[in-house]
């Protein structure tokens, strides 16, 4: 457990590390701005304290939940890993602590973890495609979706939701194929 645990973290902050670099590297030829509202210092720049800031509360957060999700896994409801794509959407609850949630909410914040490094990927591929001056991914989705908003908080939110889901899918099939097969080696 704590194995992974360990490479979670590490992939974790050398993502964040391709992140911040990627976009300052865009930054530093003109080829783009900050969408992340949160991040940004209003002009369309990276806030670069707010941006480790951030990413270090979501990393002690999800080091948090992955370890109390793999102490929990033996509880993962099996109908979940038969068919993981029945749990991308059934996360609308408010305690996932609760005794009765735990067997998807382990499963969510097992899965959670890799979902965050595959999205961080995403952003750090299409930073590095910006400050190269080739078309992204993302900017074009960001200018449609913020002539619809009109705000940047609703336009980032937005992004966030509609590229998270794929990956947050995949992850999903991933870690129920893994703990699968941990049930099969262990039997």
């Amino acid at each position: 457990m704590r194995k992974w645990i360990r490479l979670y973290v590490a992939g974790f902050l050398a993502l964040t590390g391709t992140d911040l670099a990627s976009t300052l590297w865009a930054a530093s030829k003109g080829n783009g701005q900050e969408f992340n509202a949160t991040v940004s210092d209003g002009d369309g720049l990276l806030a670069v304290e707010r941006l480790l800031a951030v990413n270090g509360g979501l990393l002690l957060f999800s080091v948090g939940m992955l370890w109390w999700a793999l102490q929990r896994r033996d509880r993962i409801d099996p109908a979940y890993l038969a068919h993981p794509a029945r749990a991308v959407f059934n996360y609308f609850y408010l305690n996932p602590l609760a005794d009765k949630r735990i067997p998807i909410s382990a499963f969510h914040y097992i899965a959670f973890a890799p979902a965050i490094l595959m999205f961080k990927m995403v952003v750090s591929l299409n930073n590095s495609l910006i400050a190269a001056g080739i078309p992204d991914l993302i900017t074009p989705l960001a200018v449609f979706v913020d002539k619809i908003f009109a705000n940047d908080m609703a336009t980032y939110w937005t992004i966030i939701i509609v590229l998270f889901h794929p990956l947050w899918w995949a992850s999903l099939q991933l870690v129920a194929r893994g703990l699968r097969q941990e049930k099969e080696r262990s039997a």
